[in-house]
């Protein structure tokens, strides 16, 4: 199996997307593998809450259910939020290489960037270099609006890690890295449904 080198992500919005990301990669594969799984083994481990899948997919959809509750407020979600902060790091660049740096398809990305623009939080300027092409930059809203996203992703992160010592969170997100890392998953892509992957 091919690795992929992850970066160590430096922000929430990287580290809820490895949990997220990761529990629906698991989610989606769970259903292709669990006929191979021992059916005592496997209900043991359900019912012990011993099953590494099943607590990430949990974890996953709670985490993201409660930031998407805290950014009902700002009138974004969770996906809005997590595409103005990549194109905040992405300025100038073109719609197209944002979209293969974030691992998303060109249909979904404009689809993505059109909710923003209508937002007014990201607009398109012509690629003096390309004319073909659009650069991308964020809006004197966008910008105040990342902003306070980037407050309400603070107090998240406070709280999902609320009851870990410094060393137990550094502990859990290296487990994490390596997990999201051997699944083929990228630390600038966006949450959503993975990629097939051939069988190992």
């Amino acid at each position: 199996m091919r690795l992929i080198e992850t970066p160590r992500p430096v922000s929430f919005h990287q580290q809820y997307n490895f949990v997220w990301r990761l529990s629906l990669n698991i989610k989606y594969r769970l259903a292709d593998s669990i006929s191979r799984v021992d059916n005592a083994a496997r209900d043991t481990a359900v019912r012990e809450g011993t099953s590494v899948a099943l607590l990430l997919v949990q974890l996953g959809f709670h985490v993201a259910r409660r930031f998407g509750e805290r950014l009902a407020p700002l009138g974004i979600e969770n996906r809005q939020a997590g595409m103005l902060s990549r194109l905040a790091a992405n300025q100038g660049r073109s719609q197209q290489a944002v979209a293969e740096l974030i691992g998303v398809n060109a249909t979904r990305m404009v689809f993505l960037v059109d909710e923003l623009e209508e937002l007014g939080l990201v607009e398109r300027r012509r690629n003096p270099a390309d004319r073909r092409s659009h650069a991308l930059y964020l809006t004197n809203a966008g910008t105040a609006m990342l902003d306070r996203v980037r407050a309400v992703t603070a107090e998240h992160e406070a709280w999902i890690g609320a009851g870990l010592s410094d060393a137990e969170r550094t502990q859990l997100l290296g487990l994490l890295r390596r997990m999201a890392q051997e699944q083929g998953l990228s630390a600038h892509g966006l949450p959503g449904i993975p990629p097939a992957r051939s069988p190992d």
